[in-house]
């Protein structure tokens, strides 16, 4: 559950990206439905254990996630921050996920995942490759929980910051980025 979606309005800055045989009216509901859950008002996003990836060439993993639509919109050397709250209502011990990602075509690959029993702030190609940190889905599971990062796409300069309710957990100085721009996705990508 992600409460800063309240209505469909959110389809303005991201595109529905889910498994590509589901594309009708009934199954974007089953991946993406504004739910009252948990004590609000929130965007409820199903990953499915029958999903395949989000476009039949694609040779990804399954995923249901929000992909900002401006594909350029975070470019190197500006400073950004992304905020969410979020609520793990079912999780499958030993499953591992993203939960969200700054993509950029040049590289790297930034993403907040579930892996290896651990949580982790993970920079492909950058000076930190994976910066891990305490809890768990599990622990989270029916809580809300609000995750910030605060960044700087850069070369030689960039920073990741990320805190977990308030509190940093992970941090990334240095090489942040190969040139060009990112885009922000938030969802569930396994």
């Amino acid at each position: 559950l992600n409460d800063k979606f309240t209505d469909d309005t959110y389809k303005q800055d991201f595109r529905l990206q889910y498994s590509y045989d589901q594309h009708t009216p009934e199954g974007e509901k089953a991946h993406f439905d504004i739910v009252s859950a948990a004590g609000r008002t929130a965007l409820q996003v199903k990953i499915l254990s029958t999903d395949k990836s989000f476009e039949s060439s694609s040779g990804t993993c399954p995923r249901t996630e929000l992909a900002q639509i401006a594909r350029d919109a975070l470019v190197e050397n500006g400073e950004f921050e992304a905020s969410w709250d979020m609520n793990v209502q079912e999780y499958t011990d030993g499953y591992w996920f993203a939960l969200a990602q700054l993509f950029g075509p040049s590289r790297p690959n930034i993403f907040i995942r579930w892996e290896f029993s651990k949580y982790i702030l993970w920079c492909e190609n950058c000076d930190t490759v994976k910066s891990y940190f305490d809890g768990s889905p599990a622990e989270d599971k029916g809580k809300w929980v609000n995750w910030k990062i605060q960044f700087k796409l850069a070369q030689s300069d960039g920073y990741l910051r990320l805190y977990k309710d308030g509190v940093k957990v992970a941090h990334v100085a240095g090489k942040t980025s190969n040139g060009g721009a990112h885009h922000f996705k938030q969802g569930i990508y396994t």
